[in-house]
């Protein structure tokens, strides 16, 4: 389905030889004045983004484009009834912090030393606020961890002064405040949590599978840089939980309880609520090295594409019996072909990309959700209606049928 592991290396040189003999024949044709501009309008956007946050949001977490105010979201990411929201949060900087690694993209070394600085110096994360560990965990640990590798990568010269790991004792400071919310029966961990408090009475036992399953990277890295093992250990144990929850068809459901360790939606695909588990995975092997990732990803892949995937696209299906549930595409199922590339599957991944795009290019931005596949389940429907002539004319529907089929 894909090539060997064992070939990843030569394709990845092989890539970057091409890539560079690209890069010097592209400087003497059209494609180079192209290039710049394609790349002044990605450093234009970013900063019109930036600039406007730090001009009329920051320190808060987000930036309200239209009013020119700000939300504290934090504590309303993932909270989509918007319950427990604190009174006395006032931010945590949150845009700031996943610009980190931009500004560095960016060349800009001086506005990087002084974004670390003023975190060093002004953020807590002492604060009575009730938040969703999957998000906190991608956006303000992955953010710390992954501008403390830069930060302390002398090689780089990002700081005129000396860099004292000041972004890595935040990291750990939160990664701490993490661990009661793995305090569970299963292992698996409560999807929200008090920053000051940790899991807060009553506390919903629902979670998703990417909520539990997609916590390594960070945690695992964390561990590796403080030498403490308990949190790789923790998002580990979870991990381990969730693939023992497999059914026979090797696929998972989208939420689940993580006191009773029981599926509470049996149907799934490769969109929201299980997407970045199977992105963790793969990337968990790759930073990581270890073979029992890979195997991991290896085994839930063959069945994504067995029993999601239908032609270019990928609908939801029942996790026990492989039945389609939804068909629809939605935006978050965009990452997957990128996924694919990483593994060397290019042939499935430019399927899929081409529709997606062709999604976008159509209506201007990749709709949330869309039930693109009508031309495709039409067939379906068709075969089960024949089967039910009853039904047909109840429902009067030939007119109907006729134009659809037309």
């Amino acid at each position: 389905m894909f090539p060997p592991r064992c070939h990843y290396t030569t394709c990845l040189l092989l890539f970057l030889l091409v890539l560079s003999d690209f890069t010097i024949s592209e400087s003497q044709s059209p494609w180079a004045a192209k290039k710049k501009r394609m790349r002044d309008k990605v450093r234009n956007m970013f900063y019109h983004a930036y600039d406007n946050y730090m001009t009329h949001a920051f320190p808060h977490d987000e930036l309200k484009p239209i009013s020119k105010t700000f939300t504290n979201s934090l504590s309303e990411l993932g909270n989509l009834k918007l319950e427990h929201l604190p009174q006395d949060y006032n931010g945590s900087a949150l845009t700031l912090i996943e610009s980190l690694s931009s500004l560095v993209i960016m060349g800009n070394n001086t506005e990087f030393e002084r974004a670390v600085l003023w975190l060093s110096e002004n953020l807590t994360f002492d604060v009575d606020a009730r938040i969703n560990l999957f998000e906190c965990n991608i956006r303000v640990l992955g953010g710390l961890v992954s501008a403390h590798l830069l930060a302390s990568d002398s090689s780089k010269k990002l700081f005129q002064g000396a860099y004292k790991n000041q972004l890595l004792a935040l990291a750990e400071d939160l990664g701490k405040r993490f661990l009661p919310a793995f305090d569970t029966p299963t292992g698996l961990p409560y999807a929200w949590i008090n920053l000051k408090y940790g899991v807060m009475e009553n506390e919903t036992t629902e979670t998703s599978t990417s909520g539990c399953g997609s916590l390594i990277l960070e945690m695992g890295a964390l561990s590796k840089m403080t030498g403490d093992p308990i949190y790789e250990s923790v998002a580990l144990r979870a991990l381990r939980k969730l693939w023992s929850m497999q059914s026979s068809l090797k696929l998972f459901g989208t939420t689940l309880d993580v006191a009773t360790g029981q599926w509470i939606e049996y149907s799934s695909g490769i969109g929201a609520g299980v997407d970045s588990f199977y992105e963790y995975l793969l990337k968990a092997h790759i930073l990581f090295g270890k073979e029992d990732f890979w195997k991991m990803f290896h085994s839930a892949y063959v069945a994504v594409q067995k029993y999601f995937r239908h032609g270019p696209w990928y609908h939801e299906a029942d996790m026990r019996t492989g039945r389609a549930t939804y068909w629809q595409l939605t935006s978050l199922q965009a990452f997957w072909p990128g996924l694919q590339v990483l593994i060397g599957d290019v042939i499935a991944a430019n399927s899929s990309h081409r529709e997606f795009f062709h999604v976008w290019k159509n209506y201007g931005v990749l709709p949330e959700r869309c039930f693109t596949l009508l031309k495709n389940i039409t067939h379906y429907v068709l075969n089960w209606l024949s089967q039910h002539s009853t039904y047909i004319k109840l429902l009067k529907i030939h007119g109907i049928l006729k134009s659809v089929n037309q």
